[in-house]
C-alpha cells in the first residue's frame, strides 16, 4: 500500500523509447494540472505548487504563464509538507495542486504529506490516456512544452568523498567554496551566491546582501548572469556532495554542449 517514487518511459516518435525525468514529469505534471482544473473550472485563485529549490526552473514558467504562485523549499518532503500547513493555518486548504523533487517524487493531494506513488501514478496514468485521445504521447507533450517555454535541462553530479576522512573532506569542500566563491563558471559570470547556512543571498556585482527566506542547510547556490544555477550541497544520506545543474536555452543541443561544460567546471569547484 506504500510507494514513494515512480518512473516512468514514454513511446518516442521513432518508435523507441525514452525516460521521463523527474524533472521532466514535474513540469509535465504541473501543466497538466492546471489546464485541467481550468478546463473544468475548478482552478482555485489561491492555487498554488511546491517545489524543491534543486528542480527544473520550467516550473516557474509554467506557473507564471498560467498566474500561479510557486513556491521554491529546501530538498525534503517536509518541507512540502511545511508550505501545505502553512496555508491551511491561514484557512486556504483547497489552493493545493502540486509537490515535486527531480528525485521521481510527486504529491498531488494533501491527504499525505510526503512523496505519493500511488496517487502520482493514477494521475500520470489519467494524463497518458488523455494525450493519447489527442495522438501525443508523453513525449510528445514534453515537446510542446519546450515549444512554449524554450528548453530546460537538469543535471546532478555526485562527488563520492568515502573513507574514514570523507565527512571532514565534504565539510573542507563547502568551506572552500564559502571562503573563495567562484566569480564565473565556465566564463559565464556569477550573479549571486546563496549561502542557505547563513541565509545570506550576496549579489558580486554591488556586495548588496538579501536572506534566502529559507531554514539554514548545508547548501550553496550560485545564480549565473543567464539565469543558469549550480547549487553544491553534501549529500544527507550517503557520502558524497551532490551538485545540481540548472539550465535552460532555445536550442537544445547547445543546451546540451553547456550543460556539459558546467558539469566539468563544477566538478572542479570540489578539489581542494
Amino acid at each position: 500500500p506504500d510507494a514513494d517514487r515512480v518512473g516512468v518511459m514514454s513511446r518516442t516518435s521513432d518508435g523507441g523509447f525514452a525516460t521521463i525525468t523527474g524533472n521532466q514529469m514535474g513540469a509535465l505534471l504541473l501543466d497538466y494540472s492546471i489546464k485541467q482544473r481550468k478546463k473544468l473550472g475548478t482552478l482555485k485563485s489561491n492555487a498554488y505548487a511546491v517545489k524543491s529549490l534543486v528542480s527544473t526552473d520550467m516550473a516557474y514558467k509554467i506557473a507564471e504563464d498560467n498566474g500561479i504562485k510557486l513556491h521554491d523549499v529546501l530538498t525534503g518532503f517536509k518541507f512540502i509538507g511545511e508550505v501545505i500547513k502553512n496555508y491551511e493555518a491561514r484557512g486556504e486548504e483547497d489552493g493545493f495542486l502540486l509537490g515535486f523533487e527531480e528525485s521521481y517524487g510527486y504529491l498531488l493531494g494533501s491527504y499525505a504529506r510526503d512523496k505519493d506513488a500511488v496517487e502520482a501514478s493514477m494521475i500520470i496514468l489519467e494524463m497518458t490516456a488523455y494525450y493519447k485521445k489527442l495522438g501525443m504521447t508523453l513525449s510528445d507533450a514534453l515537446a510542446e512544452l519546450y515549444k512554449t517555454y524554450g528548453f530546460y535541462a537538469e543535471r546532478t553530479v555526485d562527488i563520492y568523498m568515502e573513507g574514514l576522512d570523507g565527512i571532514e573532506k565534504r565539510k573542507r569542500v563547502m568551506q572552500s567554496l564559502r571562503d573563495s566563491s567562484p566569480a564565473s563558471i565556465v566564463g559565464v559570470s556569477v550573479a549571486t551566491v546563496g549561502d542557505y547556512k547563513s541565509g545570506r543571498v550576496v549579489s558580486l556585482a554591488d556586495g548588496s546582501i538579501g536572506t534566502t527566506g529559507q531554514p539554514s542547510s548545508d547548501v550553496l547556490y550560485f545564480t549565473l548572469v543567464n539565469g543558469d544555477k549550480i547549487i553544491v550541497r553534501p549529500s544527507g544520506t550517503e557520502p558524497k556532495i551532490k551538485i545540481y545543474i540548472l539550465a535552460h536555452g532555445d536550442d537544445q543541443t547547445a543546451l546540451e554542449e553547456k550543460v556539459a561544460k558546467y558539469q566539468t567546471d563544477s566538478k572542479k569547484m570540489t578539489e581542494v
